[in-house]
């Protein structure tokens, strides 16, 4: 699904065993040799992640890839079906195969992870810890698991009640209009309710983004595991203190498990705002927490 208003002239696409990404690289300074891969929030398009062409403080080859089903991402191989999951592994390769043809070097990158791309960013440092150097999350998604997800995309069950939802849309989302009227559903949730299940499109791609990315939902303890056994670079999380999408709490039990180790690597930022980070306040004053520019 395409949620770019002017997608980028720069859009790539890669085909690798079975699957297709969509990317943009663009350069950052005047000789770029590292790349800084990107990814970004759900429903979101690639081009958001250009704005690091301003904020980041070092030259670099900026590689901002659609996530599976957003602009042309998502499986090809006919064999596969429409809400295929895509392995960790896989990913990574695929990943790194686009980052090899850019003319850097695979094995020595940096990443930058917002919402659910964050949560994908989590996934592949899991999956190789060593080769990332400066991570950077934003508002990162997958330290907490809803139910519900759970039920969508892992159960027969779930599948049945979203085809219901499906099936019934105006009706439910009558229904939570009503409950926000009468204050039994807090506002945001409306909002992100009927954001998510207005139209048929954005349904069916809801439900085929949520299962591509199953598999890429690491546990809370892998996570602090990988970012112990890093050996260069520093892992940023930052959190908006207004957030009600990805709330700080959200962090406390990957503090805990970081608590015995105490990587020094590893800093967790909170900032005065809500979800929506990619803004040039938020990522000047982020920029200067970072890097110290």
């Amino acid at each position: 699904m395409e949620f770019a208003t002017n997608p980028s002239p720069m859009r790539q696409r890669s085909v690798l065993n079975g699957w297709q990404l969509e990317y943009a690289a663009v350069d950052v300074g005047a000789a770029p040799q590292r790349a800084v891969v990107a990814l970004h929030g759900f429903a979101r398009p690639l081009e958001d992640h250009l704005i690091w062409r301003e904020h980041w403080p070092e030259d670099a080859r900026l590689i901002s890839i659609h996530l599976m089903h957003h602009g042309g991402s998502g499986p090809v191989d006919p064999d596969l079906p429409p809400d295929a999951a895509i392995p960790p592994a896989a990913l990574l390769e695929h990943i790194q195969h686009i980052v090899r043809h850019e003319g850097c070097d695979p094995e020595d990158m940096d990443l930058i992870g917002y919402s659910i791309g964050g949560r994908i960013a989590l996934t592949l440092l899991v999956e190789a810890p060593h080769v990332w150097g400066q991570i950077l999350l934003l508002a990162p998604d997958g330290f907490r698991k809803a139910p519900l997800y759970d039920l969508t995309v892992h159960t027969r069950l779930g599948r049945f009640l979203w085809q219901a939802l499906d099936r019934h849309a105006v009706s439910v989302n009558a229904a939570v209009k009503q409950l926000g009227r009468w204050g039994i559903m807090p506002k945001h949730l409306v909002q992100f309710a009927l954001f998510h299940t207005e139209t048929r499109e954005m349904r069916e791609m809801v439900w085929r983004g949520w299962r591509a990315h199953r598999l890429c939902w690491p546990a809370t303890r892998e996570v602090a595991r990988a970012m112990a056994q890093r050996r260069h670079g520093r892992v940023d999380l930052a959190f908006g203190l207004k957030d009600r999408v990805i709330p700080v709490s959200n962090a406390a039990r990957l503090k805990r498990l970081l608590a015995a180790e105490k990587p020094a690597t590893v800093r967790f930022h909170e900032l005065l705002c809500g979800h929506g980070m990619l803004r040039r306040d938020i990522l000047s004053d982020l920029e200067n927490r970072i890097f110290g520019t």
